[in-house]
């Protein structure tokens, strides 16, 4: 990816995104949906690096774009092609992060309370020996409103906060105070337990 980077074509620039795809749709040819790639490189770049956090991540996950490009854009009729790349590639990105199931008690600093990281509290298959239990018990320690925004985002495929705010019939920052202050509590509850078991 980093060589479309270096070697930007300039040829097509009066071609719009519109017949780019276009063509791609009507052809199904990979080799035509590479301009419209190419001139959006930089983009898919810039936001998976956003998202992952590393180069390394960024590049693997704008290569991995290109397939998702290839089976998505004959199934849709996009009117906004930037508009459109920019929401796919996000949830791209959210949904790795998702599949990592990153722990959000280790996450729990004020620059990622607010985030739009998709954080998950399940355990990596090679941890399942690890006791859940105290994990578990604190959870329903929390206050209603807090445990079911956090059982719904973190122990659930496929949860938003847009999703969680219609299911739980609350605002999107309320759905996100909650799931703050859940973790928080969650932190407090967990390391009091470690404590009392020294």
């Amino acid at each position: 990816m980093l060589r479309l980077l270096r070697n930007k074509p300039d040829k097509k620039k009066d071609v719009s995104d519109a017949d780019l795809l276009a063509r791609f749709q009507r052809s199904g040819k990979a080799e035509e949906l590479l301009p419209l790639y190419e001139r959006h490189a930089e983009l898919i770049y810039a936001l998976c690096l956003r998202y992952l956090g590393s180069p390394q991540r960024a590049e693997d996950a704008g290569m991995e774009i290109w397939a998702v490009l290839i089976d998505k854009l004959p199934k849709h009729d996009i009117s906004n092609f930037r508009s459109w790349l920019q929401t796919t590639v996000r949830n791209h990105c959210l949904m790795q992060l998702r599949r990592e199931k990153r722990d959000p008690l280790q996450q729990a600093d004020g620059a990622f309370m607010q985030s739009d990281r998709l954080l998950h509290l399940k355990d990596e298959p090679n941890h399942q020996e690890e006791d859940t239990r105290p994990l578990y018990h604190c959870i329903k320690q929390l206050k209603e409103e807090q445990r079911r925004c956090v059982q719904l985002f973190y122990l659930t495929d496929g949860e938003s906060y847009q999703s969680i705010a219609e299911t739980m019939n609350l605002s999107v920052g309320r759905v996100r105070s909650h799931l703050q202050n859940g973790r928080r509590n969650l932190k407090i509850c967990l390391e009091g337990r470690a404590n009392s078991t020294e």
